[in-house]
């Protein structure tokens, strides 16, 4: 059996009961699908992105298909990269995903690839807050962060950390209880 996300950008299939996070049911997993569908790609042309906390590679493929740019996914979980790696090349996006097993930013791929000008995060809120300065400091000027994973209740702290650091909240999404934020990089050149 295969879940199959349908948006505007395109349909992706991933396999059902595998050893990773995301079908794109998850308020989580949506409220970053619903930010990406925000995005027009006319008007913003990511270079390279990074998908942090990829599991199933849910939200590196939809990144890869709606900007048509590479997608660095970082997983944590040993097991959730080999299923990133099939789903990717399942839908045809193994060229463009490039899967990386790592906690946080902790791999040189990750820097020698950056700066990102787009960034996915929907991880839990305690490693949002603990990545906070390295996911500033890994994107680009103008760049565009999205994050989710938070409760609401959770979000002022995250809000205020990323805040801290000079990002600027562009957009919110909630869906029930859960909440996405998107921050923007200003070009401070």
């Amino acid at each position: 059996m295969k879940f199959c996300y349908t948006a505007p950008m395109s349909s992706i299939d991933i396999a059902a009961g595998a050893q990773a996070f995301g079908d794109g049911t998850h308020p989580t997993t949506a409220g970053v699908l619903a930010a990406l569908e925000e995005i027009d790609p006319a008007q913003f042309q990511p270079r390279i992105a990074c998908d942090m906390g990829a599991g199933s590679g849910i939200l590196a493929m939809a990144v890869a298909r709606q900007f048509a740019c590479p997608v660095v996914a970082v997983e944590l979980e040993r097991a959730a990269v080999q299923t990133l790696r099939e789903n990717a090349a399942e839908n045809g996006l193994g060229d463009a995903i490039t899967a990386l097993h790592a906690d946080g930013f902790d791999h040189p791929d990750i820097t020698a690839r950056g700066p990102y000008d787009l960034m996915t995060m929907n991880i839990l809120a305690e490693p949002l807050l603990r990545l906070a300065r390295e996911a500033e400091r890994h994107m680009a000027a103008e760049g565009l962060l999205i994050l989710s994973g938070m409760l609401r209740w959770q979000e002022e702290q995250i809000r205020l950390a990323y805040q801290s650091l000079g990002l600027e909240l562009a957009a919110r999404v909630q869906l029930g209880d859960w909440v996405t934020l998107c921050f923007q990089k200003p070009d401070n050149s």
